[in-house]
């Protein structure tokens, strides 16, 4: 048990490095706001949208985003695969592309809060990223399964 409390910590303090990161980076682009979605259910979890807007709420085309590069953030050291080279290359810790590090923050923050979110009938949800404001926020939908028995007699 005290184990879990420590991971969640740790993860705790690396969403807090990584957004520190993020908003500083991003305070200097065009970006505004970015809403992530997620789900999971089955044993399985994805983000499953990145959204970019600008302060007039429009569109920003991802792509121009992903290619500015996040200094000082911390991203698990591994390997990742990099689609341009067709091949699996080693991760820095340090610096990461604006996409990896927001899914980064997504992933950490839900094993912080709500370890499980991807088991059974898992969950779903969105991260509202405030550029400005320096604040993430995150809806949480959480599924349940009900049973209701009865039993009659006649």
């Amino acid at each position: 048990m005290e184990q879990i409390q420590e991971t969640r910590l740790k993860k705790t303090d690396m969403v807090k490095l990584n957004a520190k990161a993020l908003f500083d980076t991003l305070s200097r682009t065009k970006v505004s706001s970015i809403e992530v979605s997620f789900n999971g259910c089955g044993d399985s979890g994805q983000v499953e949208a990145v959204d970019y807007s600008d302060a007039n709420n429009k569109g920003i085309d991802g792509a121009y985003v992903d290619k500015k590069i996040v200094k000082g953030s911390l991203e698990d050291r591994g390997c990742h695969w990099d689609s341009k080279k067709g091949e699996m290359v080693e991760r820095s810790i340090g610096e990461g592309n604006v996409r990896a590090i927001v899914e980064q923050i997504c992933y950490d923050k839900l094993s912080a809060s709500h370890g499980g979110w991807e088991i059974n009938e898992g969950s779903y949800g969105t991260f509202f990223f405030d550029i400005a404001g320096r604040k993430v926020t995150l809806e949480y939908n959480e599924r349940i399964e009900d049973v209701r028995t009865s039993e009659e007699s006649f």
